[in-house]
């Protein structure tokens, strides 16, 4: 018996010491890896999104490259200048807005480009987008596509945080705000989220004092049989 006690007591220590550190073990990336210097882009129309945004100027390491993605207004105080003029903006999350963006309904926005129905336009959905995020105010759309889209949000996406893999909203955020010489608005990219999700730490912790309880009884157990 006396052996078994203290056979356990390396599993007690253990579980003591990674207890304190369950909760922090997957909140170390908690937003999307993107370059603190102004990169530059290049819009188009587009047919599948209102822009077509290419990244300029983007160093390797980060979770967006040089290329092409699609893109849409925030903003409908000025029509951006399109291709071959470029713009010089900042990169931000959607999960951590800047500024005046902070209070903005980023989970509505995230879970319409997460949920396109099949039959919406781009003008449907940048309408919608519109209602939930415009610079300018409020914005009432016309589209009758549009407000079931908004619809949907309303019922289903408050609260709507993008899963690994899925689609987030990138802003990208003018270095130089209007009035300038060449009208750029503040517009977002779709970019896949590489977040890993944090898990709960309550949860983890009970699991690892119930794998120590279950050790407990084998434990018991075989002392039992022993005597």
């Amino acid at each position: 018996m006396e052996a078994a006690q203290k056979s356990l007591l390396p599993v007690f220590a253990t579980v003591l010491l990674l207890l304190p550190m369950v909760g922090v073990a997957y909140a170390t990336e908690n937003d999307l890896n993107l370059p603190t210097m102004p990169v530059r882009i290049e819009v188009f129309d587009g047919v599948e999104s209102y822009f077509l945004t290419k990244l300029m100027d983007v160093p390797e390491g980060y979770d967006v490259t040089n290329g092409t993605y699609l893109g849409w207004c925030i903003d409908t105080r000025a029509e951006m200048a399109r291709s071959p003029a470029t713009h010089s903006v900042f990169l931000y999350s959607s999960f951590n807005p800047p500024g005046e963006l902070a209070n903005k309904e980023w989970d509505m926005v995230n879970y319409i480009l997460n949920h396109k129905s099949e039959s919406a336009t781009a003008e449907d959905i940048q309408e919608a987008i519109w209602y939930f995020i415009n610079i300018d105010g409020n914005y009432t759309p016309t589209s009758p596509t549009a407000w079931e889209i908004i619809n949907d949000a309303l019922q289903n996406g408050e609260g709507f945080i993008p899963e690994y893999g899925q689609t987030v909203a990138v802003i990208c955020y003018p270095t130089v705000l209007l009035p300038s010489p060449l009208e750029v608005q503040i517009s977002i990219i779709e970019v896949a989220n590489t977040v890993i999700p944090e898990f709960p730490s309550v949860p983890l912790q009970l699991l690892m004092m119930l794998v120590m309880l279950f050790i407990m009884a084998i434990c018991k157990r075989r002392s039992k049989i022993l005597e």
